[in-house]
């Protein structure tokens, strides 16, 4: 049966009635795999096309189930009012710190829940016996109006996730590989000083940053990423 799939997944730009110019597929099924080159994701019946695949409404985390979630949103809305009413107002840019201290402690609860649906959404593409080992989420981009990426690293795999919102889940596949297929490196030197910390991933076919804030704020911890990674490369090497 591997043989024969690994056959379908080579044979062309159609696989099982999908295509990569067809409508968007919805992935079913916690049994998935992904093909030897990631391009394609298996999802108990059909091979679709990674790219087409939309993840289902993940199943709530502990953050929604308690006030952490609640208290946190409340805190981002006033620590943002605060900063964007000192914008405009030089002499009052001192109170920034008074918005930093609702906004820092909203932003981690935020990039807590955002890795533990992470983790779901992993879970739901791989199976519970190849879970997210680390991840991390952009909180910065180059544009306002920038996809929200996060990347996540499993004992075989990187994927690196688009958000449909910073308030909502992991919806679309960027890129999915194997560990020993995908490289992640780190901004370094002048280019962090000019461009902020990042995660840079890339694969066989494409690439993403994963932006994050300073060092200080706590709020982007890539070394962690980084060891799961390496990990994952040398076993998968050695499995080949």
């Amino acid at each position: 049966m591997e043989d024969r799939n690994r056959d379908d997944e080579h044979s062309g730009d159609q696989l099982h009635g999908v295509t990569l110019d067809g409508p968007v597929h919805t992935g079913r099924g916690a049994m998935g795999q992904f093909s030897d080159d990631g391009q394609w994701w298996w999802d108990g019946a059909n091979w679709v096309a990674t790219a087409q695949v939309v993840l289902p409404q993940l199943p709530p985390t502990e953050f929604e189930a308690s006030a952490q979630l609640a208290d946190a949103r409340r805190r981002a809305k006033k620590g943002g009012r605060v900063w964007e009413w000192t914008d405009t107002i030089y002499p009052l840019a001192a109170f920034r710190l008074v918005a930093l201290g609702d906004l820092l402690p909203a932003l981690s609860v935020y990039r807590s829940w955002k890795l533990a649906q992470m983790a779901l959404a992993t879970t739901y593409l791989l199976g519970p016996d190849e879970p997210m080992l680390a991840g991390e989420l952009a909180s910065v981009t180059r544009e306002e109006s920038a996809p929200v990426l996060a990347v996540a690293v499993t004992s075989a795999h990187v994927l690196v996730f688009r958000l449909d919102s910073l308030d909502g889940q992991p919806r679309w596949i960027v890129l999915a590989g194997r560990a020993s297929d995908v490289k992640l490196t780190v901004r370094t030197g002048i280019e962090k000083v000019l461009l902020l910390p990042a995660l840079l991933v890339t694969g066989k076919y494409g690439k993403a940053v994963i932006g994050g804030l300073p060092g200080m704020f706590h709020l982007f911890k890539p070394q962690p990423v980084l060891d799961a990674w390496r990990q994952a490369a040398d076993g998968v090497a050695m499995n080949r």
